[in-house]
């Protein structure tokens, strides 16, 4: 197979430490890297930070060159404005490479930031099933992933169903903690676990344990609101309507546990409502399914046990990377449906962005007296002219400064984040 005589290049953002942050991108690229012919992960934005952007260019350059890379992944956040749109068309111009996105999050950042890198690379990997259609209209392969675990990670507990109802996860994003809350003033008992919850902290390795002890496990799919975190979906304020996919539901049914989840519009293209998983709509519809699946084992257990043939059949990361790679190369191979354009575009709102977390990197770089890298990337901030710098600059002050406030409040310490 192609896969097998290809190397690749990983670049993720952070290096996280999994005991206390969920580490699904570093298990996607490992994931990746076993099903070519080896490869290596490099973590951009910790580089750029602690090197400055010129420097981290020329590593990327140097691992492609030296490991002989011929497709590099790329994996953003929403912030992940720092390598720009050029540097990706020139490393397939100087080396001969592919280029692959590759998204965790495109309810969020398609229309903010990952549309207009796709305009300088080969093919895509979403997690959003319609940003797919997307990529395909602006000329651009992609492929659908939902999320993948390996078995001996998750997998089913034969222990007593004592949680009545539990949620994982950070209670903060969004009306997680208005629909708990309902849910307790209504007489059921929830346990919740990871950031402001009593709960507390969970490890991975504790995940199989609390999904099977519970009879309900909840999974919300609405985005979170714009903070100081999510600067960048401020001018994007649709987002507040979108419900996201999550990989919670395929943890679950791993464990031949059954969850309850928020409804989105592609949850169906992965377990089919009714059948292997339920969906609520309202805080209402939550609190009336809830006490149905509490009275009724029986068929909650039928629904769990369907949701588990198809995930440890079609979803495990042993059985699904491979297919998935397996595609990825063929469409790489037939090459993108529309020629990529000379020219590369670029709104207003795109430009502003970039200038923003380039000074957020400059401001950073300041507050670690790191000045000579602060002067490189301050010359970078002027790229669109000065109208730009100064509305970019002016926002950058504001959101680090809240970022730091933010930062003064007493929180519960990690989770394992959804």
């Amino acid at each position: 197979m192609i896969r097998q005589k290809e190397k690749i290049l990983v670049l993720n953002v952070h290096e996280k430490d999994i005991r206390k942050m969920n580490g699904f991108a570093d298990f996607n690229a490992s994931q990746l890297i076993k099903c070519f012919a080896g490869g290596k992960i490099f973590y951009f934005s910790d580089s750029i930070n602690r090197f400055g952007i010129k420097r981290t260019e020329e590593e990327i350059k140097k691992i492609v060159r030296e490991e002989g890379a011929s497709i590099v992944f790329f994996a953003p956040n929403g912030d992940s404005y720092e390598l720009s749109i050029e540097f990706f068309r020139g490393l397939k111009e100087e080396f001969g490479i592919k280029c692959v996105l590759w998204v965790l999050d495109d309810e969020m950042i398609f229309d903010v930031l990952t549309k207009y890198y796709s305009q300088a690379f080969d093919a895509a990997v979403t997690t959003d099933y319609y940003a797919a259609f997307a990529y395909n209209k602006l000329g651009l392969p992609a492929l659908y992933y939902f999320s993948s675990y390996l078995k001996g990670d998750l997998y089913p507990v034969d222990i007593e169903k004592d949680i009545a109802v539990s949620f994982i996860g950070d209670c903060s994003k969004a009306d997680r903690e208005e629909q708990i809350s309902y849910l307790k003033d209504n007489g059921i008992d929830v346990r919740s676990f990871g950031d402001g919850t009593t709960g507390g902290f969970l490890k991975k390795e504790d995940l199989p344990l609390i999904f099977s002890r519970s009879k309900i496990n909840l999974n919300f799919t609405r985005l979170d609101k714009a903070g100081p975190n999510s600067w960048f979906l401020e001018d994007n304020a649709l987002t507040n309507i979108i419900r996201q996919n999550k990989g919670r539901p395929m943890e679950i049914a791993l464990t031949r546990s059954f969850c309850l989840s928020e409804a989105s519009p592609s949850l169906s293209s992965v377990f089919e409502e009714g059948k292997e998983i339920d969906a609520f709509r309202s805080k209402e519809e939550l609190l009336e399914k809830v006490k149905y699946y509490l009275k009724n084992g029986t068929e909650r257990q039928r629904l769990a046990e369907s949701a588990y043939r198809k995930a440890i059949s079609r979803y495990e990361a042993d059985i699904f990377f491979p297919v998935l790679s397996d595609r990825l190369c063929e469409a790489l191979e037939k090459g993108r449906y529309l020629p990529e354009e000379k020219n590369i575009y670029k709104d207003a709102a795109f430009k502003r962005n970039h200038v923003i977390r380039l000074s957020i990197v400059m401001l950073y770089q300041l507050s670690r007296l790191r000045m000579l890298l602060a002067a490189e990337t301050l010359v970078s901030l002027f790229r669109y002219g000065i109208i730009v710098f100064l509305v970019s600059f002016a926002k950058a002050i504001r959101i680090t400064s809240l970022k730091l406030s933010s930062k003064k409040r007493p929180v519960v310490d990690g989770t394992y984040r959804k």
